[in-house]
């Protein structure tokens, strides 16, 4: 490398014939047809201009002469000769502004396309040396050598070069404006990792300014391809050199080592470090005095140790930091370094140190016995990884615990030290929280103590899991019970509300009020049949649904568990195709979407519920992100709130099990999770968009069910008696009927009411009272109505020992139970019909009416 600039100016370079002086266009082929038509040009044009004025004379003065006819003949000659004369002086000045304004353009546009078309960096100045263009390859220059290009204009070579080439520079822009030549030797100019030598030539403009050429003559080896030397190769510390970009140009074989790298692998500082340690070095950049920044080393085997960055920034264009990375322990490496690099050596597991370094558990060495007061002499790489890079040479076992009332490090410690084998439960801080850990302590020898410490987060959410499950089943099977109850109460209320409705028909005072008990007994019903979904005591059948009709039937239930904070609102597509799906699935999904939906708008005091219905096709469902659609069309129904939305993290995790973002005991986890599966098992998908604090939107594919013509008409059939209100019929009749209920209120005005319509009814209170009357009077009864669950002898019983007995006689089973509890008896048995609690009189006496009445 030369660094004294070498100066070229030959004499020649100022003559006239040099190439700086050429002109950019050379004289015309045609120049001597040129010289013999501009005079003939003129003779024309005075020729024509006398002949104009003469007509126009003669035709002004002597018109009376010769008549109108000669007027207008010579104003016509006039008129030609003055547009003959226009056209010659448009043409002249058309043809000069062609012929010296079309080479030149010509020209400029082949210059620009040459140069930009060179590999060299070429730069153009004007007559005082300032930029005014840059081809492609020199911007790109100023930007990898000194990070320029951000403002309009091309950036000027002594701010490329910034000062190294200062005297060089100079000279070439004293030649410039000498309108002379000039070549020199530019010192090395790092670009990225490389640095090259350029060659730069000046060649003046004939209009002024001058072309600047930098050619590159050779490259020289970088700092990347720079040997380390020996006493810093394998220094104690780790050593490396970076550019401003953060780009590591070299590492010494220490500092490689602890991150598990070899020799030829690329670096930069954001994949050695984590955190904001990128962010911190480039704020550092052209600090005059050594930055020394707290950092987390991402080392070998994922190993997150705490280290100290020492950096220190030179001089240079583009400014270099020298770096030198080092732990807090005693070898000088980060805690859990040293560890994890000898695991990999030919030794490994070969001795106790060893052993150590490999553990899967975290374990501690303290410099006394008492941990509450004892300092970590070293830890292992998994208690370094467990503790999020805490438990550093010199911390105080006690701090990386969250002690509490409950968890006291008095206690803990005292349970761990006991000696019984049992372990002692504690809460290790980490750097997103706390994790549950399970602590043990090895005898003292020497004064000090070994702790070691196993990660039981996982296990102790698995016993969490386990007994909210135990807890959910136990409520389930609570809620059965209830329900059942409820329903007998709910049965035996709107028995008797039918009943004061008989004697209170419309008009009467009391006739609002019975109106009101009845519908809240019907709001009462619905829940009970959630209640009885939730635990399960029904089983699920797929049917062909209209969405519409079930988002109706769904929209009431809806209303009744939103707050009055939170608006409803149905957008009902048009045609929308038939699905196949169980109803009560569906409903039980809607209805757990919009209850998640109203816990995240609680927290902005309320918002909007939107349920929306469309018609899409298989390409709309792929593009949301089905696997494989079947072709054809799908119903789409969305349901969007305007709540607290989710973050990327959350939305990733909201369908799995037991997962949940609410506080402790105010969800299960297992909302989402069941509508997913609810939804997957009916041949649809279903999908979640969200921002934080703009809402989150559900949308529910599910694809077209072709129904047959019979389906078809039982759909159709379905509609018109949902909006057709059914005549009264004449409910009277006649039989003998044996009514089995244990509950009294409901059995008493059950019968009563089949009485006054012209049956004979027999109450029985329980199965075993039945049987008895059944024995007594086989065959004479026309109809038996029994409840399911009665004490002793149940429904299905009573109907097994009393077949004898029947005869003829039709079965109605009656439950606060759903029907799918008894499938299995219902099925076996064709003349057995089922009657869900709470019903209404008409609703019994039609049955009846149905059964034997005709």
């Amino acid at each position: 490398m030369t660094d004294a600039p070498s100066t070229d100016r030959s004499q020649s370079s100022r003559e006239a014939g040099s190439p700086g002086e050429q002109p950019l266009q050379s004289p015309s082929a045609d120049a001597p047809a040129r010289r013999w038509l501009a005079p003939a040009t003129r003779i024309v044009f005075w020729v024509a201009g006398l002949a104009a004025l003469g007509a126009a004379s003669f035709g002004a003065f002597s018109a009376s002469a010769a008549g109108w006819q000669g007027f207008l003949l010579l104003s016509g000659v006039a008129f030609v000769a003055f547009l003959f004369l226009y056209a010659l002086v448009a043409g002249e000045s058309a043809a000069r502004v062609l012929s010296e304004k079309a080479p030149q353009a010509a020209s400029d546009g082949l210059a620009s396309q040459a140069f930009e078309a060179m590999s060299d960096p070429v730069l153009i100045s004007d007559v005082k040396g300032r930029p005014v263009w840059a081809n492609t390859a020199y911007r790109q220059l100023a930007k990898d050598a000194a990070g320029l290009g951000a403002t309009l204009g091309p950036a000027s070579p002594d701010r490329v070069w910034a000062g190294a080439a200062g005297a060089a520079i100079y000279r070439l822009t004293r030649a410039a404006q000498a309108r002379t030549q000039a070549r020199e030797t530019l010192p090395p100019l790092r670009s990225g990792v490389r640095a090259a030598v350029y060659r730069a030539e000046v060649s003046p403009l004939k209009s002024g300014g001058a072309v600047w050429r930098f050619a590159e003559e050779h490259a020289e080896a970088g700092p990347a391809g720079e040997e380390v030397p020996g006493w810093a190769e394998h220094a104690p510390v780790g050593l490396f050199l970076a550019d401003g970009e953060g780009r590591v140009l070299a590492a010494n074989a220490t500092l490689r080592d602890w991150l598990g790298v070899d020799a030829d692998q690329a670096l930069k500082i954001k994949d050695m470090f984590l955190g904001d340690t990128a962010k911190s070095f480039a704020r550092s950049r052209g600090s005059d005095t050594p930055v020394r920044i707290d950092v987390r080393l991402n080392a070998r085997e994922g190993v997150e140790a705490p280290a100290v960055l020492a950096l220190d920034w030179d001089d240079a264009r583009p400014p270099r930091a020298r770096a030198v990375v080092y732990g807090l322990s005693i070898t000088g490496a980060p805690p859990g370094v040293a560890q994890a690099m000898a695991a990999h050596g030919d030794t490994a597991g070969r001795t106790f140190d060893d052993m150590f370094a490999s553990a899967p558990f975290g374990v501690v060495r303290l410099d006394q016995a008492d941990p509450e007061t004892g300092l970590i002499e070293d830890a292992n790489p998994a208690m370094v990884q467990l503790s999020a890079g805490r438990a550093t040479p010199g911390t105080r076992f006690a701090e990386l615990f969250d002690w509490t009332e409950d968890m006291s490090a008095e206690s803990v410690f005292a349970t761990a030290l006991a000696g019984r084998g049992e372990p002692a439960e504690a809460r290790l801080i980490t750097g997103e929280g706390s994790r549950e850990i399970h602590l043990f302590f090895a005898p003292s020898r020497a004064g000090k103590r070994v702790g070691y410490l196993v990660d039981i987060t996982v296990l102790k959410d698995l016993e969490r899991q386990f007994a909210q499950a135990a807890k959910m089943q136990a409520v389930g099977q609570l809620a059965g019970g209830v329900a059942h109850d409820f329903n007998n109460m709910l049965t035996a209320i709107r028995l008797n509300t039918d009943e004061l409705l008989g004697r209170h028909p419309v008009g009467d005072p009391s006739y609002p009020e019975l109106q009101q008990i009845n519908s809240t007994v019907a709001r009462a019903a619905g829940l009970v049949k959630k209640l009885l979904a939730f635990s399960r005591k029904q089983t699920f059948r797929v049917t062909t649904l209209d969405v519409t009709d079930t988002l109706s039937d769904v929209s009431v239930l809806l209303r009744q568990i939103l707050e009055e904070s939170v608006r409803l609102e149905f957008k009902h597509g048009r045609d929308l195709p038939l699905i196949r799906a169980d109803k009560t699935q569906l409903e039980n999904a809607i209805m757990n979407l919009a209850t998640n939906a109203r816990d995240a708008m609680k927290s902005k005091g309320g918002g909007t519920l939107t349920i929306s219905t469309q018609t899409v096709d298989a390409d709309d469902v792929r593009r949301a992100g089905a696997p494989n659609p079947k072709d054809g069309r799908w119903a789409a129904i969305r349901v969007a709130d305007s709540g607290t939305g989710m973050d990327e993290e959350t939305l990733t995790k909201i369908f799995e099990p037991f997962f949940t973002t609410k506080p402790a005991g105010q969800g299960t986890g297992l909302g989402l999770a069941t509508v997913y599966g609810i939804v997957k098992q009916s041949g649809g998908f279903l999908f979640a968009k969200s921002r934080v604090g703009e809402g989150t939107t559900f949308t529910i594919y599910m694809p077209e069910y072709q129904p047959s013509a019979t389906e078809t008409e039982e759909i159709a059939a379905e509609k018109e008696a949902r909006t057709v209100e059914r005549k009264p019929a004449d409910l009277a009749g006649r039989g003998r009927i044996l009514f089995v209920e244990d509950e009294a209120p409901v059995r008493t005005i059950a019968a009563k009411t089949l009485v006054k319509r012209g049956y004979e009814v027999v109450e029985a209170e329980d199965g075993e009272e039945a049987l008895e009357i059944l024995e007594e009077s086989p065959g004479s009864f026309d109809l038996i109505i029994s409840d399911v669950v009665m004490p002793g002898l149940d429904g299905p019983g009573l109907l097994e020992k009393g077949r004898p007995y029947l005869g003829n006689a039709r079965i109605v089973f009656i439950s606060g139970y759903a029907e799918e509890e008894f499938s299995h008896t219902l099925s076996k048995e064709l003349d057995v019909s089922f009657l869900p609690k709470p019903f209404t009189l008409p609703q019994l006496a039609e049955r009846v009416k149905e059964l034997i009445g005709g």
